[in-house]
């Protein structure tokens, strides 16, 4: 229940956040603003945690929550936007999934972008150009714009596994070794 109920809070954030008709660029980045401005607030919950307990807490009165959202919103320097949807879960009792809807969050921009993120772990620290040549491949493999996030392992030994969605595709020396060894142990 609580995961549909992310979603809800996910998409109508999204919806808000995609009704201003802005330029692709301009629009990306107001996306990109708000998702920051929603993790950053998440991340203060978490690291306070007093102070996510006073907002969720119902024997606290719904002026006072607002009030102490309102400070923090100008001492963070949030957007309007941000503000408006912390307001909302504060009213009805929502805050315990910001977590979660922030997950579907990315998700639903993702969708919306039409972008498909993808996790890239090697051995080594690609240079500029092989991060544009693997960005090309990708691209051409999803018929999407795809946003890389980069990882190292040095334990994989060399080549690289690219995680997108439920789909890995490992390159990895680490686990061409392991398919020899199998090979080699069936035979």
């Amino acid at each position: 229940m609580s995961l549909v109920l992310a979603r809800r809070y996910a998409r109508a954030l999204a919806d808000v956040i995609f009704a201003e008709k802005l330029p692709p660029a301009r629009q990306r980045r107001r996306v990109v603003q708000v998702r920051q401005e929603i993790a950053e607030f998440a991340m203060l919950l978490r690291t306070h945690a007093t102070l996510g307990s006073v907002l969720a807490n119902p024997a606290v009165a719904l002026g006072e929550k607002l009030a102490l959202l309102n400070i923090l919103c100008r001492r963070l320097k949030l957007s309007p936007t941000a503000r408006n949807f912390f307001a909302v879960l504060i009213e009805n009792r929502r805050l315990a999934l910001l977590q979660r809807i922030l997950q579907s969050l990315d998700a639903e921009i993702y969708r919306r972008l039409g972008m498909v993120p993808v996790h890239v772990t090697t051995a080594v620290e690609l240079n500029a150009k092989q991060k544009r040549e693997l960005e090309a491949r990708l691209r051409r493999l999803t018929g999407s714009e795809v946003e890389l996030h980069f990882h190292q392992k040095p334990e994989i030994l060399s080549g690289g596994v690219a995680r997108l969605g439920s789909s890995i595709y490992d390159g990895s020396l680490r686990a061409q070794l392991r398919r020899l060894q199998r090979q080699l142990a069936s035979e």
